[in-house]
């Protein structure tokens, strides 16, 4: 018996030993830039890495690898320069991120395992934020943080990244600033109960979420990673994973329209995408990739059905590559948030199978979940 699956989506230190990569084989040689670059330079012991925009968030220009083994303990440690000497509260950046290996079907809804930012404060002095997905009560947006501030004396800085992946207690984050980790952290986040995320499938570095009023004061300027190790033995990537394969191309009808009901297949879809990361789905079939818009303070919801095994959705930013924040719709995962914008809504099944599904559109200010 066939089994009918109904997805909705809402488009809105210790021990580990460390790899040390040299510039002949650059780190992460997996790369996103989106209105942003990255080059390595050779360093005095290793690779540096050079990140810039051209253009506040989404602009990014990060270089990420996949994990073999999520669920394995990770450390990431490396040297980061902003090359500045004030920031305000209103300026940040994102400069690391741990994807995870799924989204949870029960939420909470948030793709990003880890993630290190640098940000200011009125008095001009810089901080380093550690946030984790958890599903600690408080939170209840699926992110918990901790808030550690340094000085600009102190960079280049050293920053240390540990993550343990468990239930209850045993899900932690901890970071260090410097180059002593034998001490306590300096950013811990504990008892996250972080099992059901299964792991940090993809590791990034570089710039991104680069605010309005930080890009207003820097331009392009570069910021500077280096001395970059982590505790996996083997980095690996996929074909889908490189930027010379370019962005997600549309093959299906425009879901845009409201309400609005289409009947697809995947059969003979695109297969241009082998492997789709995007945080928690891969996808072995081939795939049926719409376009939606959103407009500004418009909400958006996209309901799939179909008796395909393995059947899903899921958007990306329009442009998005494969470190974009792609959010999943799965069986019994609900509605979750949206915001607005430009979307592709890729359908596809986790198996290499194909057939029949349905899309249903809908969604305005304020309108009721269906």
């Amino acid at each position: 018996m066939q089994r009918r699956m109904i997805a909705f989506l809402i488009v809105a230190i210790g021990s580990f030993p460390l790899t040390t990569l040299a510039c002949i084989s650059p780190p992460f040689v997996e790369t996103w830039t989106n209105s942003g670059s990255v080059s390595w330079t050779e360093g005095p012991s290793a690779c540096s890495l050079d990140s810039s925009v051209s253009g506040p968030s989404p602009s990014a220009a990060t270089v990420h690898f996949r994990r073999r083994s999520p669920h394995e303990p990770l450390q990431l440690s490396f040297v980061v320069d902003p090359h500045l000497t004030s920031l305000a509260g209103t300026q940040s950046a994102t400069l690391a991120t741990g994807v995870a290996e799924r989204v949870p079907v029960a939420g909470p809804n948030t793709a990003t395992l880890f993630q290190v930012s640098l940000t200011g404060n009125t008095g001009g002095s810089p901080r380093i934020v550690l946030s984790g997905a958890c599903n600690q009560a408080a939170a209840s947006d699926g992110v918990c943080y901790s808030i550690a501030s340094t000085s600009f004396e102190n960079f280049p800085l050293r920053i240390t990244v540990e993550v343990q992946i468990g239930s209850g207690s045993a899900g932690q984050i901890h970071a260090w600033l410097g180059n002593d980790t034998s001490g306590p952290p300096t950013l811990a986040l504990d008892d996250l109960d972080n099992e059901r995320w299964a792991g940090v499938d993809r590791v990034g570095i570089g710039l991104s979420d680069v605010s309005p009023a930080l890009f207003a004061a820097i331009g392009t300027q570069a910021f500077t990673f280096s001395d970059i190790s982590v505790s996996d033995p083997e980095l690996f990537w996929s074909g889908f994973e490189n930027d010379s394969v370019g962005g997600i191309a549309i093959n299906a009808g425009d879901l845009s329209t409201i309400p609005f009901s289409l009947t697809g297949s995947t059969c003979g879809g695109s297969v241009q995408l082998p492997v789709i990361a995007s945080g928690s789905t891969r996808l072995a079939g081939p795939t049926a990739i719409h376009s939606l818009a959103a407009p500004s303070a418009n909400q958006r919801w996209v309901q799939l059905s179909s008796s395909v095994p393995g059947m899903v959705v899921f958007a990306c930013p329009a442009g998005s590559g494969p470190s974009g924040p792609c959010v999943q719709g799965s069986v019994d995962q609900g509605i979750v948030a949206m915001q607005p914008g430009n979307y592709q809504i890729v359908v596809g099944s986790l198996y290499p199978s194909c057939g029949v599904y349905q899309v249903n559109v809908g969604g305005t200010l304020g309108q009721a979940e269906p």
